[in-house]
This record gives C-alpha cells, sequence and structure tokens, in this order.
C-alpha cells in the first residue's frame, strides 16, 4: 500500500472513530468514500478492529489519535504465537489488538509473574512521532507508584520487536462495568474515590493525564480494585523559576511530548471547555474529566453528547448539563450534587483546584453516608426485636406525650400532657385492683426453648500506610479488603467478632512449588489484648497494636489465615509459645507447622463466605469454627 493511500484511510479512520455515535460513523465514511468502494472497505475494516480493541483492550491505548491498526502480510507473519519465548517472557495467550499493536498474556521467566506484554507494530515503531510518545507513556507510568494505576513493569526491544511488560488487570473497563446497570451511591463513591487517589499521586508528580473517560479505568474482577490507565497522552510539567528566582506557574517541561499547534488531544466527551479549545491544560482538566465520569455513573447518561463532535464541544462551552436531581436520579445526595457540579465549573479557576480537595469531599461524604445507614440501621434493631416502649408510670406517660406533641403550639402540648397524664393515672389505679385480684393466682413460668449457639460473625479492615524512601508519607487509608500492594507499603488489620471467643491470625508467606509452607503467629500478641487469645464480644482487634506488618521480601502472595472459634483450638495451642522476642512469632518447630497446615487443608470446605461493604469485609460461616484467608499479593 502507497503511503498517500495509507494516509488517506488514517485520516478518514481518525476522524470517524472520533464520532461516538455509530450511525455518524457510518454516515461520515460514506460521505468521504464516495465511490470508492476500496477505500470504504479498507476503513470499515480499521473501524471494527478499533471496536473488537474497545471489549478487549484492558492496557489502555485507545484514545483519538491512537488507532487500533489494521495488520496485514509482515505483521501477522511476525505475530507471536502461544508458547513461544520471547526474551525474559513466555507467551501464553494472545489477548486482543490494543492502540498502538498485539497485547498479549506473558510470563516473567525472572520474577515468575503474569503480566500484560504490548507488541508495537511496524507501523508505530517506524513513526517517530508515535514512538515518542510510546516512550514517554512508559516513562511517565513507570515513575508512578500507586496501586490505583496500571503499573509498567519495563519496556525494551527483543528480535526488533518494540515491547512494555505491564501489570496484568483480570477485570474490565468501567464502560463495560457500567453496561446494562446502574450502580449504588457507595460503589459510584468508591470508584469516584480511587480514580482520584490515582490522579492525586500523577499531579503530585507533576502530570496530567488529558484522556480520563470509563475505557481508561479498569475494574478488577477480584476485589474491585479500580486502576488508571494510559498516560500516553499525559502532559509533563515542572515549575518554572523566574529571573528572581521564585517558582512561577506550571509550563510543559523540555520531557513532554510535543503535538501541532491548536491540536485537540483526549476524547471529546470527556474533555474539559479549555481542552477542546487546545488551550494550555493542568490538573483542573482531570478533575473536570473525572466529574464527567461520576456524572455518567449517577445518571447513566453523559453530560454533553451531541450528534457530532463539534455539537459536542458546542455544548461544553455553552451549556450546563441537567442536574442530576432531573437526569435520572431524584435520589442522589445534595452534596454529591454540589461536588460533581464545582469539579464541572466551565472557569478552571471555580473548580476543585487539586484531585486531593476533591478527594477529600467524597471521602467525607462516604463516611457520612455510611454513619447515616449505620444509625438508621441501629435505631430500627430495637423497635423491630423488642417492639416499642411500654408506658409504665405515670412519668413515662409525659415523657412519651411530650415527645409525640413535639411542634405543637405550648397551650394545646400542655392540654394533652395532663390528658394523658389523667388517662395513666385511672390505668394505674385499674391495674393495682386487677392485680390484688390475681395475686393469689399461681403463676405459671413461660415454656423454655433451646435456643442454638450463634455461629461466629467476623468483619475486618485494613489500614495501608504507604512508605517511601524508607518513610512514611501520605496519610494512612482504610480498605474494606484486600489491593494488590506495593512491596514497600505497610499495613494493620483490624478485626471484630459479633461473639466472645478465641482468635488466632497466622501469617502464611510466599512459598515455592514443592515447599512446605511456613506459619508465624500475628495473634495472639505479647502487645495486644494482654497476651491472650480470648476476644470479647464486639471487642475491635488492631493487629499489631502500635507498628505495622511489613511484607515478605519475596514477590507473591502471602495469606493472613483469621480463626475464630467459640472454644480454644487445641490444635493451635502451642503457637502461642513462639510469640516471644526470639522467635517474634516464627514457627520454626516443623512438626507444629506440619500440624496447623493439615488443620487448615483439612477445613477448606469451610472456608467463611466474605461480603465485602464499603468500610469493612463481613464473613460468615454455618461452621462453628471460623476460619478465613486474607490474600495479600504484593509485588
Amino acid at each position: 500500500m502507497k503511503p498517500e493511500r495509507w494516509q488517506q484511510i488514517s485520516r478518514i479512520f481518525n476522524r470517524a472513530i472520533s464520532l461516538d455515535d455509530a450511525a455518524a460513523r457510518a454516515a461520515y465514511v460514506r460521505e468521504n468514500c464516495g465511490t470508492d468502494d476500496d477505500l470504504k472497505a479498507e476503513v470499515e475494516k480499521l473501524i471494527e478492529s478499533h471496536e473488537q480493541a474497545e471489549d478487549d483492550d484492558f492496557i489502555g491505548g485507545l484514545a483519538v489519535e491512537d488507532v487500533a491498526e489494521h495488520f496485514t502480510g509482515d505483521e501477522e507473519e511476525r505475530a507471536l504465537q502461544k508458547g513461544q519465548q520471547f526474551g525474559d517472557y513466555l507467551i501464553l495467550d494472545h489477548l486482543g489488538i490494543g492502540g498502538m499493536g498485539q497485547v498479549y498474556l506473558a510470563q516473567d521467566a525472572r520474577l515468575d509473574r503474569t503480566v500484560a506484554l504490548k507488541i508495537l507494530s511496524a507501523d508505530v515503531a517506524a513513526d517517530e512521532r508515535r514512538m515518542q510518545r510510546f516512550r514517554q507513556e512508559a516513562k511517565v507510568t513507570s515513575s508512578l507508584n500507586q496501586p490505583n494505576i496500571l503499573t509498567i513493569f519495563e519496556s525494551g526491544e527483543v528480535d526488533g520487536l518494540t515491547f512494555i511488560a505491564a501489570e496484568f488487570v483480570d477485570g474490565e473497563t468501567l464502560r463495560d462495568y457500567l453496561r446494562g446497570k446502574r450502580l449504588k451511591f457507595g460503589e459510584i463513591l468508591d470508584i469516584g474515590i480511587q480514580v482520584l487517589a490515582a490522579l492525586d499521586a500523577a499531579h503530585e508528580a507533576k502530570i496530567v493525564h488529558r484522556d480520563m473517560k470509563p475505557e481508561n479505568v479498569m475494574i478488577r474482577k477480584r476485589d474491585h480494585v479500580v486502576k488508571v490507565l494510559d498516560f500516553g497522552l499525559a502532559k509533563v510539567t515542572e515549575k518554572k523559576k523566574s529571573a528572581s528566582g521564585e517558582e512561577g506557574l506550571h509550563e510543559e517541561s523540555r520531557t513532554e511530548f510535543k503535538t501541532a499547534p491548536g491540536l485537540i488531544m483526549g476524547t471529546v466527551n470527556y474533555m474539559s471547555p479549555e481542552q477542546t479549545q487546545a488551550k494550555a491544560v493542568d490538573a483542573r482538566s482531570d478533575i473536570w474529566s473525572t466529574g464527567v465520569i461520576i456524572y455518567e455513573m449517577i445518571a447513566g447518561t453523559k453530560p454533553f453528547g451531541g450528534t457530532t463532535s463539534a455539537h459536542t464541544i458546542v455544548q461544553i462551552l455553552e451549556k450546563d448539563p441537567a442536574p442530576l436531581a432531573h437526569a435520572g436520579a431524584p435520589e442522589v445526595p445534595q452534596e454529591l450534587q454540589r461536588i460533581v457540579a464545582k469539579s464541572m465549573a466551565k472557569d478552571p479557576d471555580e473548580r476543585y483546584q487539586t484531585a486531593k480537595d476533591m478527594l477529600i469531599d467524597l471521602r467525607n461524604l462516604k463516611k457520612r453516608l455510611e454513619l447515616d445507614a449505620e444509625i438508621e440501621r441501629s435505631a430500627a434493631y430495637p423497635t423491630a426485636v423488642f417492639g416499642p416502649p411500654a408506658i409504665t408510670t405515670i412519668e413515662d406517660a409525659k415523657r412519651t406525650a411530650e415527645s409525640t406533641v413535639a411542634g405543637i403550639s405550648k397551650t394545646k402540648a400542655a392540654l394533652i400532657v395532663a390528658l394523658v397524664a389523667i388517662v395513666a393515672s385511672v390505668a394505674a389505679v385499674v391495674g393495682i385492683y386487677v392485680w390484688r385480684g390475681k395475686r393469689n393466682t399461681p403463676i405459671v413460668p413461660p415454656p423454655t426453648s433451646v435456643t442454638p449457639p450463634a455461629q461466629p460473625r467476623l468483619t475486618y479492615w485494613i489500614t495501608v500506610q504507604k512508605y517511601k524512601d524508607g518513610k512514611p508519607y501520605e496519610a494512612p487509608f482504610d480498605l474494606a479488603g484486600e489491593i494488590n500492594f506495593e512491596a514497600d507499603y505497610q499495613i494493620r488489620l483490624s478485626i471484630r467478632g459479633l461473639q466472645a471467643g478465641y482468635l488466632y491470625v497466622l501469617n502464611e508467606g510466599p512459598t515455592g512449588a514443592g515447599n512446605a509452607p511456613e506459619y508465624v503467629v500475628i495473634f495472639p500478641s505479647p502487645t495486644a489484648n494482654d497476651g491472650s487469645e480470648f476476644v470479647a464480644a464486639n471487642q475491635r482487634v488492631q493487629i499489631p497494636n502500635e507498628t505495622w506488618l511489613k511484607f515478605d521480601k519475596e514477590q507473591g502472595v502471602e495469606k493472613l489465615w483469621l480463626i475464630f472459634s467459640e472454644q480454644a483450638l487445641p490444635e493451635l495451642a502451642g503457637v502461642k509459645a513462639f510469640t516471644n522476642p526470639r522467635n517474634r512469632g516464627l514457627i520454626d518447630d516443623a512438626q507444629l507447622n506440619k500440624t496447623i497446615d493439615s488443620f487448615l487443608s483439612s477445613r477448606l470446605s469451610e472456608t467463611a463466605t466474605p461480603e465485602k461493604g464499603d468500610t469493612f469485609t463481613a464473613l460468615k460461616t454455618a461452621s462453628k469454627t471460623l476460619i478465613y484467608p486474607i490474600r495479600l499479593e504484593h509485588h
């Protein structure tokens, strides 16, 4: 194919995929291809590949300027095969076509980890402009160390093929996750909080994403951890010092991937007003895009959307979106409406100025909604179980009456209180006579019933402290369950049982094939709960009490085994002996390790069922002993 012909195909294709509506895409292709059926067929094949990539792509690269290439000829011959060795990587499977090339599932032989391997197409590798963007994406993303940002492990070249090795995320994009469902406010807030946490880390490193959209947000299936993808359009900024030596406004650094003057980069529906006009953008543009994403999660529709990109841009610049209360979400909390509206202010100066500010507001709202729900549950429980409180004395009657008539005028209230008091007095006198008449009646005790023993219930949550250069940074944050942790993170575990019982927490570190597991006693501990494994009902146990748990230096998955029983467990009677300064919890008795392993293995079928909430995970079991492994994956 001649370069001129490819440029013509590429131009029509790029313009077509920037249109959101399929009908608009088809009309644009027909109009620009005219009677050239071959040209039309080539463009339609590219569009089909692009749409397939949107469904399958998990590593990003779906921005407007990065199209899914049509691989033919030599490119097909160079495709990697399952079982093929590619440098240090063993190809496990072909995952699909990404924005800049083929994507494979591969095994890193050096560190024994599964990765997503993006292999650049020959067209991209030959295009210096796109190679510059590729190098920037690898450089920018690998510089960020945050659990909600996709981790880039390395980039390089093998046998003439350029590649990126990235964390493999087994999940789906937020776009796919939203299809056919409406999310609860708690889940919307949770996703928004994680996205903003990622952006806060990026902005702190002076990196602006510039293409935030649901396609660039992944939801991991296992634990619903959010991952922000595709920093290929990212803008790196730095503080420039003026002649006086004072720091001035951010400007694009010399490492930024330069674009043509006036070129709009990003996805139109999620662009900020300044971005649609190809003006300079900063972190506040990402805040706008995040507000649009949250609006769409709540309302089920985009706040701005026209038949063409031009119509959409006009709406972004000139019109306000429909209020959330009128956009299919009448029950949306007023505070959430305020947060979204502020994030989408036309004037950047009127928006949140940092992702952290918006993050704080969302976290506070989430806590308030959880507290309101807890208060509502607590208020409903006594009435549901015991019924409304009985009036037993005249004073009770007065208090009940006063509570009932709150808001009525003082004169009427006093009259009602007096009437109720009189009625209560008469009822008391009648009650005395009735009691005298029946005082010789033999008392028959109510029938007794045997209540089955309560099945053990536990709740737990994890507190995470980030560390950098051996020192803590940023405030600790709580997680309802597990995430993919960084190796230098440190954690605490909080546990609460609904009944009194005996609690044991054992750590099982990563083990190689054929190696026997090794256990470390985390609880009971001499520094927590007075060294006792017995905990009272509703008692919160924090592990460790004052310090933090560090991850094993070997990459992999650790397990924290939670074991809770109404009675002390003889199989674990010996673990307490190892909670001494010499052992530091490490059970170096091979026989005891074998006993523990046998005990846990025999109970695998009885593993507790987790129910992950917004702030904690609840564990339930039908057995007398609750057993559950918390998986702590780290790299």
